[in-house]
């Protein structure tokens, strides 16, 4: 489409009076706006509920991320009793033993 045929399409829109509304849109309207309740300010625990979903599944994430390195941790370790012994035994090599 050329532009002249555009600019002239837009004129003779612009010319046409709009369309008038329903017949009650008026009261629509105003019963809609009534219904709304009205949002003063937005507080730190409405903006932290409203982030809450993120904010959840960030800390999933996080909490098995860290079970996760724990675990494999924990395997690449000697047992618990072993650990122990181990344990004991730098205390009584170190200067403060017996």
């Amino acid at each position: 489409m050329k532009s002249d045929k555009l600019g002239k399409i837009i004129a003779a829109v612009r010319k046409e009076s709009p369309p008038a509304p329903a017949a009650g849109f008026d009261f629509l309207v105003l019963q809609a706006v009534q219904r709304e309740p009205i949002r003063r300010t937005s507080t730190v625990s409405d903006q932290l509920t409203a982030l809450f979903p993120r904010l959840a599944g960030a800390a999933v994430a996080t909490i098995a991320l860290c079970v996760a390195v724990d675990w494999l941790a924990a395997g690449a370790q000697t047992g618990l009793v072993e650990g122990m012994a181990q344990l004991s035994q730098q205390w009584f090599l170190s200067g403060g033993g017996i």
